[in-house]
């Protein structure tokens, strides 16, 4: 697994986060008790760090060449470093960020592509924040311009993380208050964007799903 703090299993107790369930419903699926894997989420991760560790981190490139399955999921930092572009609403600084991360998202994909055959799974982004209508715009748009082509071009499966957490953010999101973005939320969580345990769980299902 590649991806930002929601990889890491930010939201759940440790240990409990979506990469070890999902290695757990593979195993069960497969008949098998155990199923080795590989976490490679790591928090502020954005797809241009990702990007570069594809390319420049030995430990990474191994975890790639040793795979069975490659599950990817990451964006959301990209969009937390773009806020400020975001809120300014300019129409060509937009277009530049957003096509910068087009190009990164793609190459981290072509990457993967190049070393390894082995099945690739890729995650779209939820929105944790169902109640401000521009954050549904900007993570629909990122899906769609940057995750979904990157994944269909490249002949990489979708987990529609999106889809299964729409209409659910209050059960799922740690903390889940109002769903407006800049107010707090519940039990002292300032920020409330990662999965509960529960999320943490969808998110597991959804890949497991995908999984053959």
């Amino acid at each position: 697994m590649y991806g930002d703090s929601i990889a890491a299993g930010y939201g759940a107790p440790l240990g409990h986060g979506f990469v070890p369930r999902l290695a757990s419903l593979t195993a069960q699926k497969n008949g098998d008790s155990i199923l080795p894997y590989f976490n490679f989420g790591q928090s502020g991760m954005t797809t241009f760090a990702l990007q570069s560790a594809l390319i420049y981190n030995d430990s990474w490139l191994w975890g790639v060449t040793k795979a069975t399955t490659i599950c990817v999921l990451i964006g959301g930092d990209d969009i937390i470093d773009d806020l400020p572009i975001l809120l300014s609403r300019k129409k060509a600084e937009l277009e530049k960020a957003l096509l910068a991360s087009v190009i990164a998202y793609r190459s981290i994909v072509l990457e993967i592509r190049r070393r390894t055959r082995a099945p690739l799974i890729i995650g779209t982004i939820y929105n944790p924040y169902p109640n401000t209508p521009l954050a549904e715009i900007v993570i629909d748009t990122y899906n769609q311009t940057v995750i979904i082509p990157a994944a269909t071009s490249t002949g990489a499966s979708i987990a529609p993380i999106h889809s299964a957490f729409s209409g659910n953010q209050a059960a799922l999101i740690q903390g889940y208050r109002t769903g407006v973005a800049g107010q707090s939320g519940r039990n002292g969580v300032l920020f409330p964007i990662h999965p509960n345990t529960h999320g943490h769980q969808v998110i597991a299902e959804t890949f497991a799903s995908i999984i053959s």
